[in-house]
């Protein structure tokens, strides 16, 4: 595909775009970044240690003691650069500890400490209740419905192979 000097031109009008048929996308990242800020800034106020991404290291070295550092990096969804800052700086705070690999020499295998189970229990509380707080308009049933369609609806992205570049998709959308 060529340029031409009309494509580098700046557009000062706006543009009409379709619009998705449903704002599940916009409407999802809009959650996400509120109850991560409410988290944050609770955890503050109550002059706590971590962030929220601490947090979520903390609560899959719970669940699974041992990952190395690209194994948590892939599951938080940031570069393992990213997660090797916030090890360290982690493990400089005492909250978790680093062995060597049993299976790799060449990585490391991340704990965390009582310290850091102290924070992430903490931290558990005050998300608990932020979660209480943004369900408390619906039901018990609707609560359980909403995570339903939405391990669903991961569950579908993770099945679903991505569309190839260029290609247009069909989008078939249930509300």
């Amino acid at each position: 595909m060529s340029r031409t000097s009309k494509d580098l031109r700046p557009i000062r009008e706006p543009v009409p775009l379709p619009e998705p048929r449903s704002n599940v996308g916009f409407a999802l990242r809009h959650l996400m970044q509120t109850f991560r800020q409410l988290v944050d800034s609770t955890i503050r106020a109550r002059g706590m240690e971590i962030s929220f991404p601490h947090f979520m290291v903390l609560k899959m070295l719970a669940q699974e003691p041992g990952l190395s550092g690209a194994q948590l990096a892939r599951r938080h969804g940031v570069t393992a650069q990213s997660m090797n800052g916030l090890l360290r700086g982690m493990e400089s705070t005492g909250m978790i500890m680093r062995e060597k690999h049993p299976e790799n020499r060449r990585t490391d295998a991340w704990f965390m400490t009582r310290s850091g189970l102290r924070q992430v229990t903490e931290g558990g509380e005050i998300a608990d209740s932020i979660i209480n707080r943004m369900l408390a308009s619906i039901s018990k049933a609707d609560a359980a419905r909403l995570a339903e369609l939405l391990n669903e609806c991961a569950a579908a992205l993770q099945q679903t192979p991505e569309p190839k570049r260029g290609a247009r998709a069909s989008v078939s959308h249930r509300v």
